[in-house]
């Protein structure tokens, strides 16, 4: 940029220079011209002395003309006008020649504040990438020494269950005597299969007996008096129980309303006593059985029920039935109060709301026998042999890991 501004002003100086000089020329033309009229008529020409002739004299008082000043005047204002321009000409090329030189120096500032800025960014770079992989490099080494740890865990591990598997092999067969135990106590005490539970502890004892290990006589004994303690519940036919009620809830279908039942009219008494005494009594009778062919009023003394309505009727069947399901509900859960309040409604909905016949008489004998049995049983609290192999096993597993 500054060479362009360089270049612009010498050719403005050119074309002031080049203006001097015409101006100068132009002057000194001038100035001949007036030097050449201010010339008077009595100098002497001598190519014009022969050829002309020779003016004639006026008679006028004037003598010669004097010399005109406009061309000095025109001359001084040119030169100055000149000098005007050659300075007004200066000034601009300073005033350029300082702009670009001030631009130049911006620009070069700028330059250097966004090499300063990139150099920056750049360290900052390479200072965030040291650091990430200082970090990774230190991540990967944790890492590999947890990997390490690890492997050398998993052999110790192995040649532990190794050593296990050679030396002491009847520990698996504790093992699963007390997982057979720990399987009887849920099926004894979630499923109430006392059955089962007396199968599991039995198969457990056999696994004892298979080691042939006087030292596990105590847990033995406690076997034998878990499976006497459970052989010992009362069992309760809870699946009879069900499909006896299911059966009743069957039959529900099959009953049919109560009618309304009337209280018995008393019938009136016609007969005449043969006492003459009694002839005013005898006259009323006689009136009466001669009237009652004609109008016959019976009086009935007792509550009358009213008739139920189809959804009314719809409405006591469901009820009927969801006291039965309740009942059956009740037998699982060995919920013995709920089991007979349920047994105990039913049949009072039976005898009040439905009619005397034979699905009736049978579904009152079948709920009179169901509410006589006991449904809830006393079961262990715990078995006794659970926490002695739990100990024994615990005890074998830690001498096995500290090598003793």
């Amino acid at each position: 940029m500054t060479d362009k501004t360089d270049n612009n002003q010498e050719h403005k100086k050119s074309s002031l220079e080049n203006n001097d000089q015409q101006g100068v020329a132009s002057s000194a033309s001038e100035q001949a011209k007036l030097k050449s009229q201010s010339a008077t008529p009595n100098e002497k020409v001598p190519e014009s002395k022969a050829t002309e002739p020779e003016p004639k004299k006026s008679a006028s008082p004037k003598a010669t003309v004097p010399p005109s000043s406009e061309p000095t005047k025109a001359s001084s204002s040119g030169k100055v006008l000149a000098i005007v321009a050659i300075i007004i000409a200066i000034i601009l090329a300073a005033v350029l020649y300082w702009h670009g030189h001030n631009q130049s120096l911006e620009q070069a500032q700028k330059i250097e504040q966004l090499q300063q800025q990139m150099s920056q960014q750049q360290q900052q770079l390479q200072d965030s990438l040291q650091t990430a992989e200082s970090k990774q490099a230190k991540q990967l080494a944790n890492v590999a020494s947890q990997q390490d740890s690890l492997n050398e865990r998993i052999e110790g591990v192995s040649r532990k269950v190794l050593d296990l598997d050679s030396k002491r092999p009847n520990d698996w067969m504790l093992a699963e005597a007390e997982y057979l135990v720990r399987m009887a106590g849920r099926k004894l005490w979630l499923e109430q299969d006392a059955v089962a539970a007396a199968m599991m502890l039995a198969n457990a004892d056999e696994r004892l007996a298979a080691i042939n290990d006087p030292s596990l006589a105590p847990i033995r004994r406690a076997l034998a008096s878990d499976i006497a303690s459970i052989k010992s519940v009362k069992k309760v036919d809870r699946e009879g129980f069900v499909i006896k009620l299911n059966s009743l809830i069957e039959q529900v279908d099959k009953l049919s309303l109560d009618g309304v039942i009337m209280a018995r009219a008393e019938e009136p008494d016609f007969s005449v006593s043969e006492s003459v005494g009694d002839w005013k009594d005898n006259l009323k009778k006689s009136w009466a059985s001669f009237s009652d062919e004609f109008v016959t009023v019976r009086r009935r003394d007792g509550n009358v029920q009213a008739l139920l309505s189809p959804q009314q009727h719809w409405y006591l069947n469901e009820n009927l039935k969801g006291k039965l399901l309740q009942a059956q509900l009740a037998v699982y859960r060995e919920q013995q109060e709920i089991y007979d309040s349920s047994l105990a409604q039913s049949a009072q909905w039976l005898q009040e709301y439905f009619a005397d016949d034979s699905v009736r008489q049978a579904m009152l004998e079948q709920l009179e026998q169901l509410n006589d049995k006991q449904i809830n049983v006393d079961y262990p609290e715990q078995l006794t042999a659970q926490g002695s192999l739990k100990q024994l096993l615990d005890d074998r597993l830690q001498r096995l890991l500290t090598g003793q």
